[in-house]
């Protein structure tokens, strides 16, 4: 029987779907999409775009290559679909990587707006990550790659044309609302400038290991917003 998810009463969704299609970008990298989010897509958007606010208000961003207004920790925001999310990615882990166990580092929300952007980086405290796409926001009429989630990294063969250059390119695997990513947490990963002028681009970010790893995220990281007390 296929698990359930802990959502509200009358929200309950299959955690992962029978019917669901799980593609191979790469040995190591594996995409997804959910069709069956249908409004808790547009009230995830809402509630996060309103935390946005709050933190721009307090002040500018640090810097525009940090990937946007981060708002951490999915599963505790009071908000239908973030627990289901949390639960589908630990799922997605799990189903990629062979185990049967899955325990969140760290996650969060990136909320872009025209100019930001994410510098090619890595993750070390977490063997798996996994990203999904809640809306792309603006498409642009001349730059099909901006605000692209992107790989860079020689050890995979996807970043490697297939010609007689042997030539290494940046891979933009293809993702829409909707879509899941897994991948080693190792892999070297960016997302390029957004040039989106009214709606924001949004997505959310999870750092999985099979157990829990000693220490705090936030004690490697003092931008980290500590997880909030469930007392």
């Amino acid at each position: 029987m296929t698990a359930i998810s802990t959502e509200e009463a009358g929200l309950e969704r299959e955690i992962w779907p029978d019917d669901l299609i799980v593609r191979n970008v790469d040995t190591t990298v594996m995409t997804t999409r959910f069709r069956d989010m249908g409004n808790l897509m547009g009230r995830l958007i809402e509630y996060l775009v309103e935390r946005e606010r709050e933190i721009r208000a307090a002040g500018p961003l640090e810097c525009a290559g940090v990937g946007g207004t981060k708002i951490y920790h999915v599963d505790s925001w009071a908000v239908p679909g973030a627990k289901l999310l949390d639960e589908r990615a630990q799922a997605f882990f799990r189903r990629s990587t062979g185990n049967t166990a899955s325990a969140v580092d760290l996650s969060w929300a990136n909320v872009y707006r025209a100019g930001d952007y994410i510098l090619p980086h890595v993750h070390r405290r977490s063997t798996g990550s996994v990203v999904f796409v809640l809306t792309l926001g603006d498409d642009h009429p001349t730059d099909p790659l901006q605000g692209r989630f992107g790989i860079a990294d020689a050890r995979l063969p996807l970043c490697w044309q297939n010609d007689q250059n042997n030539k290494f390119v940046p891979c933009f695997p293809p993702l829409q609302a909707g879509s899941m990513i897994c991948f080693p947490s190792s892999v070297l990963h960016f997302v390029t400038p957004y040039r989106g002028e009214t709606k924001p681009r949004i997505t959310l970010s999870w750092n999985i290991n099979a157990q829990a790893v000693p220490g705090r995220p936030e004690d490697d990281d003092s931008t980290v917003t500590p997880r909030p007390d469930p007392g």
